[in-house]
């Protein structure tokens, strides 16, 4: 099995990291933006949005980050990150959904205004706290949709976020910046980078 990432971005973070916490056997393969090589014929045929992430087992192709993480949930249950019941992967799903349609889109809005009004993720956050509350993780046990939206909340962009309504978001945050998956796909900024 491979996995075709560029860890910089939440997307391929979230599925690198969940990889490197469970230790899986998957080969992780950063590709080459320089040489193009999401553009060549041979990658197209694995991802012919010609993105990252992709994953390749056997001659199954997977894209689209989520499906992705599911599916490394499902074919890895020791694991225990996709629930087995149609309520707990209902549960799952909506917070994958939410993370796609909602808090994927509110970021990206954030770091394309020119007056970034970062209360305006403020309603997420709180959905998130209420959520939160009596749990260690989304769901209450570690799930990939807690690798799916905090990846989201550790970058830049996410750091600069007001947490101050939202202890259990921040404390979750935190949480999840601690996990070996998450440590290891820390990305450096360059030497003098504050």
């Amino acid at each position: 099995m491979r996995l075709y990432t560029f860890t910089v971005t939440p997307n391929n973070r979230k599925v690198e990291a969940f990889v490197r916490h469970f230790d899986l056997d998957v080969d992780i393969h950063h590709v080459s933006f320089k040489d193009k090589e999401t553009q060549t014929p041979a990658y197209l045929a694995i991802n012919p949005m010609g993105k990252v992430p992709a994953l390749v087992d056997g001659d199954f192709r997977l894209w689209e980050s989520n499906a992705i993480l599911t599916y490394l949930g499902t074919k890895f249950p020791e694991t225990r990150s996709v629930p087995a019941d149609a309520r707990g992967r209902a549960d799952l799903d909506r917070w994958l959904h939410w993370q796609s349609c909602h808090l994927t889109p509110a970021m990206g809005a954030l770091k394309t205004a020119e007056e970034k009004d970062l209360a305006a993720v403020a309603p997420l956050l709180a959905i998130l706290e209420r959520q939160l509350d009596g749990r260690d993780c989304l769901l209450g046990d570690l799930t990939v949709a807690d690798f799916a939206i905090a990846a989201y909340l550790m970058t830049k962009l996410g750091r600069q976020l007001d947490y101050s309504a939202c202890p259990r978001v921040a404390a979750w945050v935190a949480r999840m910046a601690a996990l070996k998956g998450f440590v290891a796909t820390q990305v450096k900024g360059p030497p003098g980078a504050a």
